[in-house]
């Protein structure tokens, strides 16, 4: 058998028009850049400060004064814009997958522990969240979810508190909830240890990789490729955020019992901790949704409007007032693009929704709205 070989000319031709492909992608990967960059600049103001904070780290006085104990709540943040995701098709219910799609997912998946909290998630059955428990309680996608299961003894939420820590050790989210844990049992000193812990961990709340998981199950049982993305952003619920919140208001209080005790330097130190918690989450969550960002701002704001408006923020000859009106300013943007965009998104196509969904997952959902809204909005 004889082989063909390309001549010169024809490789130089492939060459020559691999390369224009390439300087295409190149810029349209630059303007992609150049429309988050507003978005990206606050990001790194944020990490920026937080670095700066996280340098010179102080420690409050244990045994710290009592907090009053407060009944937990799975109620979603009041931060979350509403309406944000509900659009088009399926914007009244999540469609969930009947038993043998289920069955048919699981069996093309190999059973593991990403494809039953998926089935999970899709389908509501609590059988298939035990399954996982019980076969993969040493995941931290499966700790992270066995924390919020229903029906859960005290004793078991800490056990599995316990068992996500030790599944994700890099991982602040585990200290962040298992010190509200304590805090919320009364257990103020423990809350105190975790959140010392928690100091140099990045925050990881695995939004997208639990979305990616829940857009295959929904493929496989046959829905579009638009209609998997859609769906699996705007029905994936989000616990982690309204304790998170709460432990920031937490924070909030027990620096000012600290404050209400003469001892200043702890409340100033656990002052730090409640800001060091929101500019985290605020940062680190820039890539998946929203939420996280308000929530995390949130908590600084609630930190801030406990201080001395007059007190020096940072380094920069700013004011804890200055930082105040920053955050406002940020929210306003933030509650006007939504403002805008969601009037466009029932309009789009399934095409066009993918792209956007692509957005999302790619840069971050601010950044996706803006996309949107510079897109499809009025000239």
């Amino acid at each position: 058998m004889t082989k063909t070989k390309l001549k010169f000319g024809i490789g130089v031709l492939v060459i020559a028009g691999g390369t224009t492909a390439l300087l295409v992608q190149h810029q349209n990967q630059a303007k992609l850049r150049e429309e988050n960059q507003s978005l990206r600049q606050q990001v790194g103001q944020l990490m920026t400060e937080n670095e700066r904070l996280s340098k010179r780290p102080l420690s409050p006085r244990l045994p710290a004064p009592p907090l009053p104990v407060t009944a937990p709540t799975n109620a979603p943040a009041e931060d979350q814009p509403t309406n944000i995701n509900l659009y088009a098709r399926f914007k009244d219910e999540s469609p969930k997958l009947t038993a043998a799609q289920v069955e048919a997912y699981l069996k093309a998946n190999r059973t593991n522990a990403a494809s039953l909290l998926a089935a999970y998630r899709t389908s509501g059955d609590p059988a298939l969240l035990q399954q996982a428990m019980e076969k993969y309680g040493h995941d931290p996608r499966v700790t992270f979810e066995a924390v919020f299961a229903k029906n859960l003894s005290p004793e078991e939420q800490r056990q599995w508190l316990s068992a996500f820590e030790q599944s994700a050790p890099d991982n602040a989210l585990a200290n962040y909830l298992s010190a509200f844990n304590y805090f919320n049992s009364g257990q103020t000193d423990g809350g105190i240890q975790e959140l010392a812990a928690a100091s140099g961990k990045q925050f990881d709340d695995y939004t997208l990789e639990r979305e990616q998981d829940d857009e295959e199950a929904y493929l496989s049982a046959g829905y579009s490729a638009a209609e998997a993305k859609r769906i699996s952003d705007s029905w994936l619920t989000l616990p982690q955020f309204a304790p998170v919140k709460q432990l920031g208001m937490s924070l909030v209080a027990l620096a000012n019992a600290y404050n209400q005790s003469g001892d200043q330097n702890s409340a100033q130190a656990v002052f730090q901790m409640a800001m060091n918690v929101g500019q985290n989450v605020a940062s680190e969550s820039s890539s998946a949704a929203l939420l996280g960002q308000l929530v995390g701002t949130a908590i600084e704001k609630i930190a801030l409007s406990a201080m001395n408006p007059n007190s020096p923020y940072g380094d920069n000859g700013q004011t804890v007032q200055d930082q105040l009106n920053q955050i406002a300013q940020q929210r306003v943007a933030v509650n006007e693009l939504v403002q805008q965009a969601t009037p466009l998104l029932p309009t789009l196509s399934d095409q066009e929704i993918l792209n956007y969904e692509n957005r999302r997952r790619a840069f971050g959902e601010g950044a996706a709205l803006q996309w949107l809204v510079g897109k499809y909005g009025p000239q």
